[in-house]
């Protein structure tokens, strides 16, 4: 009789794999939520504002995850904290600090004219980021046969 499947470590693939997914969610989830806050301020531009969001974002998030949550997930990793709500945690709190950070430092011009409110923008990106990190540690260290 086979053993049940386990959490294994993760490999060089599985970080990588993780990296690509959370970059292509981050992105996508930003995308969407810049298009529907950008409606009622931009009507029909809303879809350009899409468009932009996720060509900003795509970029944004791969070198988020390569600055910030590689060096956080590798700490993780080494305290054998390899769990979906660590990473959710993780996630929500470095995409917090680095939204927080660069509202505080170009202003809330950044975003006025494009959304309602850019600190609510703010708080839907770090429910994305916990998403993101949830997201990437739950594949790392999925179960295996």
């Amino acid at each position: 009789m086979d053993p049940s499947p386990r959490p294994a470590q993760p490999t060089r693939g599985d970080a990588v794999t993780a990296l690509a997914l959370g970059v292509g969610t981050g992105a996508l989830l930003t995308t969407a939520m810049a298009f529907v806050m950008s409606v009622p301020t931009s009507g029909s531009l809303a879809i350009f504002v899409a468009v932009v969001a996720l060509i900003v974002s795509a970029p944004v998030w791969l070198i988020g995850l390569l600055l910030l949550g590689g060096p956080v997930g590798w700490w993780l990793h080494r305290r054998g904290l390899g769990s979906p709500p660590a990473g959710a945690t993780a996630g929500a709190v470095l995409t917090g600090l680095a939204t927080a950070t660069i509202l505080l430092t170009f202003g809330n011009h950044l975003l006025a004219d494009i959304v309602g409110s850019p600190w609510g923008f703010s708080t839907g990106l770090v429910v994305i980021g916990a998403v993101v990190g949830l997201q990437t540690i739950a594949y790392a260290y999925r179960a295996r046969a």
